[in-house]
């Protein structure tokens, strides 16, 4: 008789018998920052219009790169990284604007140039993933942030399904292929303040909620320079 050994993996599935599960330790979980970003997650920060979510991203990318102790309270579990910031909503400009606005408040290193590249898309609306994968190729990120996610792409309607998969198909390769951490920056549909901090506000069909590994929400208040 010929048995056929059992793979490690078939086509988009990997494979792992109830044996082996019992009789290995599974891949602790690791933080980046704790509480706020998880090592090798697709996460989600999603907001309204603002709220500073985009500062905010940029510094937590700055932070990794330049090898802080912590962000916003939140300790920094690394030395420094390798971070790509991918503008697809501001230019270059104001993309260098608010980072020298962000790097005058801190204590910024050469150890933070090296680990920092920044790209800026121009104004046409195009999917940006094969000119990304390009830049990977030559320089190899560990975090990778969206600013933001609507503009990544020609997909005009993110309140379809099928839209939808295709921008979070292309994310999920970066992750699986680079082995890295990616954050995304998404907007919130306009209209729904009463509902407050509710992923329901978030731009895009079920599928985007429904793919995110790791989700936060940033709403204004009604108390200047305070955000939730």
């Amino acid at each position: 008789q010929y048995e056929l050994a059992l793979p490690k993996k078939i086509g988009v599935f990997n494979i792992m018998t109830g044996q082996e599960a019992i009789s290995t330790e599974p891949i602790p979980q690791e933080w980046l920052i704790e509480g706020v970003i998880p090592k090798k997650f697709n996460s989600c920060i999603a907001g309204t219009t603002g709220s500073k979510k985009s500062y905010w991203a940029m510094q937590l990318g700055m932070s990794l790169a330049n090898g802080e102790k912590s962000f916003c309270g939140n300790k920094i579990h690394s030395d420094g990284l390798k971070v790509l910031y991918c503008d697809t909503e501001i230019g270059k400009e104001e993309t260098h604007r608010r980072f020298r606005n962000i790097s005058n408040k801190m204590d910024w290193t050469k150890q933070g140039s090296d680990n920092l590249s920044m790209m800026s898309k121009d104004g046409s609306s195009v999917d940006i993933w094969d000119d990304v994968h390009e830049f990977i190729r030559h320089w190899m990120p560990k975090v990778i942030i969206f600013d933001s996610l609507y503009n990544t792409t020609t997909v005009g309607d993110f309140s379809r399904s099928d839209q939808m998969s295709k921008v979070t198909n292309e994310l999920t390769v970066f992750k699986e292929k680079y082995d890295l951490t990616a954050l995304s920056v998404a907007h919130f549909n306009k209209g729904l303040g009463d509902m407050g901090l509710d992923i329901n506000r978030m731009s895009g069909s079920s599928v985007l909620q429904n793919w995110v590994e790791w989700q936060m929400l940033m709403v204004t208040t009604n108390e200047e320079n305070f955000n939730l």
